[in-house]
């Protein structure tokens, strides 16, 4: 499966500021802060790390269940691409529900 070029790249000048590592993972690039995944991009969009109670993502028409027929509340897959404004909004979102666990052993 292919990644959509522009959006990695778009990622990873957002993440800029942070200590990230990259790894193929899921068929997409998954940027990961701290050894958690907090943000893959994928040939369609991303797949973001939320909270649990962020309707304003989990509403949003564009997101959809991260895996077709498995609930996984802590992620959502987004139908975006590299220059919608809302990239910045939803990769800090990610960043920071990252930064919110427990620092790996």
């Amino acid at each position: 499966m292919a990644i959509d070029q522009d959006l990695a790249e778009q990622v990873r000048s957002l993440l800029r500021d942070e200590t990230t590592s990259e790894k193929y993972i899921f068929g997409g690039l998954a940027f990961l802060i701290a050894g958690y995944m907090a943000v893959a991009v994928g040939d369609e969009g991303l797949l973001i790390r939320v909270a649990p109670d962020a309707e304003w993502i989990t509403g949003d028409p564009r997101a959809s269940n991260a895996m077709p027929g498995r609930a996984m509340r802590n992620w959502r897959s987004f139908s975006i691409t590299a220059d919608s404004t809302e990239l910045v909004e939803l990769v800090a979102h990610s960043v920071e529900q990252a930064k919110t666990l427990p620092p790996k052993k």
